[in-house]
């Protein structure tokens, strides 16, 4: 009698998490749809490596991306301000306040854009694997597997009736947890306040107001990659000015719509003790090597034979053949 108590128990359980039959194409857009439109709260850690990181965050969602308010709880203390594609940090130790647009960033729970969905689609083989319990509630794991070597495994953990993703992790092909999301409490759906959406920072006007990166059209760039890892194109090219260095830094940015790789590109007179090759720090992976009079260093957690192709196919417009 007991067992047979246990085992309805557990089919039950099994299916309350149950998510609808539906194809793994669709059940990716309405994940990547939920943490765009669903108001949720809730507080969760980042760990990489040795690093962990502790963020509260509130959501007002609607179809434009809504409105996100994310508060750092654990190390240096910041708060980020997000309405649809401006973003606004607040670096309290710095009393600094910096102000982008940056339409390819992603903050967890979002993570990817609902248009790139298909191309995900084509790179990475979607599937289910099992149930789990993250913050106390049920949660479906789907699990994209890249269909090459360019990518890493992702697992993403969805609460079932609103497929808001509560837990996402990128995994290596020796199965290290490289990167980790998770929500320890969580409300969704939830009525979010309007203070709740509003930045702790007060009256900023005294602070520090960091000149925004000055957005570059791609047709326009004097860099460009002769060829790239395939489903990978670049999303966001900015330069900016940064402390310690006498001349702007070119930032383009690289994603499949699931990961993002970063490129930096600067004069060699920026910094005598610029090194070359690879370095490994906390999962993420760099590499560095000199272009003509310019240095070029690729980061991302990606495996390192497509940062050694992004750095390799960078190219000037007017080197010569």
């Amino acid at each position: 009698m007991r067992r047979l108590v246990w085992l309805l128990a557990l089919l039950s359980g099994v299916a309350h998490a149950e998510a609808p039959a539906v194809d793994g194409v669709e059940l990716l857009q309405r994940v990547a749809v939920a943490a765009r439109e669903l108001s949720y709260s809730g507080t969760y850690s980042y760990t990489r490596g040795d690093f962990s990181e502790t963020t509260r965050v509130a959501h007002h969602g609607d179809p434009n991306g809504g409105v996100g308010h994310f508060e750092t709880l654990s190390g240096k203390p910041r708060e980020i301000l997000r309405v649809g594609s401006d973003v606004t940090w607040y670096l309290h130790d710095s009393r600094t306040v910096r102000v982008e647009r940056q339409s390819f960033r992603r903050f967890f729970p979002e993570l990817m854009p609902p248009e790139r969905v298909k191309t995900i689609s084509q790179f990475y083989e979607i599937s289910r694997a099992g149930t789990d319990r993250v913050a106390g509630m049920d949660c479906i794991n789907l699990l994209l597997t890249p269909k090459d070597a360019f990518r890493y495994r992702q697992s993403i953990c969805v609460e079932p009736k609103t497929f808001l993703p509560l837990r996402a992790t990128t995994v290596n092909e020796r199965q290290d947890r490289l990167e980790i999301f998770a929500f320890s409490q969580i409300q969704v759906p939830a009525k979010v306040e309007a203070t709740e959406l509003r930045a702790k920072a007060g009256d900023v006007s005294e602070w520090n107001q960091e000149t925004s990166a000055q957005s570059i059209d791609a047709a326009s760039s004097a860099w460009f990659f002769r060829e790239l890892p395939a489903g990978f194109s670049v999303v966001s090219e900015t330069q900016r000015s940064m402390p310690g260095r006498p001349a702007p830094i070119l930032h383009k940015v690289l994603s499949d719509g699931m990961v993002w790789v970063s490129v930096f590109i600067e004069p060699l007179s920026n910094s005598p003790a610029m090194g070359r090759g690879l370095a490994q720090q906390g999962g993420a992976s760099a590499y560095s090597r000199p272009v003509g009079n310019h240095h070029v260093t690729v980061v991302g957690l990606v495996p390192v034979p497509t940062l050694v192709l992004i750095g390799g196919a960078l190219t000037p417009r007017n080197a010569q053949p």
